[in-house]
């Protein structure tokens, strides 16, 4: 008889909710949980979330999960973490919270970046640290608070991320995986190790940050930790896995290099793993390191699911709820347009701009808006401009790096029944859906599974995974083309207005 597959406890700590799952190396999960929290808005471009709130729930995730009849806790051999990447919370000399997560969609320290980039250049830290001098990143953050918020930037003593947070009382150190650290724009990507020249211009003490560590370094679970008496054994692995970005790749099955996984959730993103660090002449792309020998790039888009929502709980007047019926509504409607949505435009910009322009001055505008056009026409459009950002983060991956001939999508929007087939018509690639959908806490069970040695790659024992393929429509690409030029000639025109 075979010996039973190892097992491995997942955690996801996501912007909107926190999941647990038990996989086992062959990628079957036995239990799963998810919990959802809510993010606060207290001034334009500022989001924010309590940590403690957070990490309570995270707890609660991993006990809701382990007390389901499949779980079997005492046959967890390790425990692995994937977390929303560019947070930072600041803490006290006692670890105490001197502010809440300031979230990867926080735009304030939008003057900080613009102001480092007048001074430096675009091109000053990036192939550094791999970070586009912008507002998302932890480092024009830090300097958002020494320069507007000096007691507390005066008070902290330690910067750290909310994995940090929700990890040290499980392992009792302050330390943080290198796809984390990379996030921050503080991190040497090739040296593994804190910029010396990041921490310098912050004024702050590389002491502050956590020891940077592989993803698959094992730390033990600390007794009597939060996670005592839920029968998990006593020499269970802590691994402290990735980002969520990262790790969706694994989780995809788009860990063989080159190969893109396009992630649309309430943010999206297109990135790919190499073998080496790859930045760009035009600071467009990010790059982290994920492990010893691997790093992960890509570009980041804010306004996707979010957008989405925003649009329609406007049309319905109710910004509190939108119930499933009205995405499907809307879906529908978007899927009855001809593609260039009869020639109206929307630019998403609702939060501030990412990739691939890495330009906060742009805002939200729908360009072409006549009598004629519906609410069908506007989801289209919105769609259509997240799929020509994708589109040209795409072209610039392509111009540093093969690529594979298709790329995988993931996401909650990846369900959607007009979606995928409009990426594939806009990029001209073939694009295949992962029948399961799980990508960042799947790729940090993976991460674990590798940590304890079960298994031998970047993916799980049980085979390739099932996908729906979705290929580009014969004449849709050609259509799209000059549609394509225009939305890229508009933001180029919108960037000079803003001016």
């Amino acid at each position: 008889m075979n010996a039973p597959l190892a097992r491995v406890l997942a955690v996801d700590i996501g912007t909107s909710s926190v999941r647990a799952m038990v996989y086992d190396a062959a990628g079957t999960i036995h239990a799963r949980s998810q919990i959802a929290y809510s993010t606060v808005c207290p001034a334009l471009y500022f989001e924010e979330q309590d940590p403690a709130w957070v990490r309570d729930e995270v707890f609660r995730a991993i006990a809701l999960c382990l007390a389901q009849p499949g779980a079997e806790p005492a046959r967890i051999a390790a425990i692995g973490f994937s977390s929303q990447l560019y947070g930072v919370i600041a803490l006290d000399a006692d670890d105490r919270l001197l502010t809440w997560n300031i979230l990867w969609a926080d735009g304030r320290a939008e003057a900080q970046a613009e102001a480092i980039k007048q001074e430096f250049g675009a091109q000053w830290l990036y192939p550094e640290t791999g970070c586009p001098m912008n507002s998302i990143f932890p480092f024009a953050k830090i300097a958002w608070l020494r320069d507007e918020a000096p007691e507390i930037f005066g008070a902290a003593r330690r910067f750290v991320s909310i994995k940090e947070y929700v990890t040290h009382p499980l392992i009792g150190e302050w330390a943080v995986d290198y796809s984390m650290a990379s996030s921050t724009g503080l991190f040497d990507i090739r040296e593994r190790q804190w910029s010396a020249k990041a921490t310098d211009y912050l004024g702050i003490d590389a002491q502050l940050l956590s020891a940077p560590v592989s993803g698959i370094h094992r730390f033990s679970l600390q007794p009597g930790s939060p996670l005592a008496d839920l029968g998990l054994p006593e020499n269970l692995a802590v691994f402290l896995g990735g980002g969520d970005g990262p790790l969706a790749n694994l989780g995809a099955g788009a860990a063989a290099l080159g190969t893109i996984n396009i992630d649309l959730g309430t943010s999206g993103a297109a990135r790919c793993l190499a073998s080496s660090p790859l930045v760009d002449d035009t600071a467009s792309l990010w790059c982290f390191c994920l492990t010893d020998d691997l790093w992960v790039s890509g570009g980041i888009v804010t306004n996707v699911g979010n957008a989405y929502q925003w649009f329609i709980s406007q049309v319905r007047g109710d910004a509190k709820s939108v119930e499933r019926e009205a995405y499907d509504a809307m879906n529908q409607a978007a899927a009855e347009i001809v593609p260039g949505s009869d020639g109206l435009y929307f630019v998403p910009y609702l939060r501030k701009a990412r990739s691939p322009y890495w330009d906060g001055r742009l805002k939200g505008t729908m360009y072409g808006l006549t009598a004629r056009h519906t609410a069908g026409h506007m989801v289209r459009a919105l769609f259509e401009a997240i799929a020509f950002d994708l589109r040209t983060i795409y072209g610039v991956l392509h111009r540093n790096i093969a690529l594979a001939s298709h790329v995988v999508l993931t996401g909650g929007l990846s369900r959607s029944r007009i979606i995928p087939q409009l990426v594939a018509d806009v990029l001209d690639r073939e694009v295949r859906v992962p029948e399961d959908g799980e990508g960042s806490i799947a790729g940090a069970a993976i991460l674990a599974l590798q940590g304890l040695g079960e298994i031998d790659g970047l993916a799980f024992s049980g085979g390739p995974r099932a996908s729906t393929c979705f290929l580009p429509d014969t004449e849709n690409p050609k259509r799209y083309e000059p549609v394509y030029q225009g939305y890229t000639r508009l933001i180029e025109v919108l960037r000079e207005i803003s001016l």
